[in-house]
């Protein structure tokens, strides 16, 4: 559940950041979107948003290493550790970059610059579509190698990882498309990981306890 928490949140989060204003916006459109009384009040709600979905993908990994159980191999358990914290971080940051001019306007009453407004949103974008895919596919390519090893995942969302993995990693492209692909992967794992019952050894542990 914590998952698919995550998957809803990040999309709409996302979706609506990345709208107020377009990425794409002229001046003119920027100084009118920021001219809306609620336009920092509705940034805001979306930023928060951001930031319990984080929470629940955080939590949503926590929930897959316990279905790994003891027989994680640690390297790829470090990598998708280490790539969960990672994406993590550079989504906040890059939705913290997408909020900002919205956030001056909300708290300091100060209207944006349309051109400092366009920059701290490129830089957005070029975290949230080139570098958060590639921390993305850690977190893919390590938890489809764990699941394949351990059996905790089925076959075939194994290989599905793998492919979407490889794909992100190897997309140059900077396209809005890019972003959601996490999510939605997220979403995948989490209908498995509910309709799929845990592996032997899980099972076991819980029965100890």
């Amino acid at each position: 559940m914590a998952g698919l928490l995550c998957a809803l949140g990040w999309a709409v989060g996302l979706r609506g950041l990345l709208e107020s204003p377009g990425i794409s916006a002229d001046s003119l459109e920027i100084s009118t979107f920021y001219a809306i009384p609620d336009a920092g009040r509705n940034t805001l709600i979306l930023l928060q948003l951001m930031v319990f979905a984080t929470i629940a993908f955080l939590w949503f990994i926590g929930v897959i290493r316990n279905r790994l159980g003891d027989n994680e191999p640690k390297l790829f358990g470090t990598a998708f550790l280490g790539g969960a914290v990672l994406a993590a971080v550079i989504l906040l940051v890059g939705s913290a970059a997408l909020a900002a001019p919205a956030v001056l306007l909300r708290v300091g009453g100060v209207t944006p610059d349309p051109g400092a407004a366009s920059i701290s949103r490129a830089m957005a974008v070029v975290l949230l579509s080139v570098i958060a895919p590639r921390a993305a596919t850690l977190v893919i390519l390590s938890t489809a190698t764990l699941g394949r090893t351990t059996g905790a995942l089925p076959a075939w969302l194994v290989w599905l990882s793998y492919a979407i993995g490889i794909i992100e990693f190897v997309n140059v492209t900077v396209s809005e498309p890019t972003i959601y692909a996490f999510p939605a992967w997220i979403a995948l794992v989490s209908i498995v990981m509910l309709l799929r019952r845990p592996t032997r050894h899980v099972l076991t542990d819980l029965e100890q306890r």
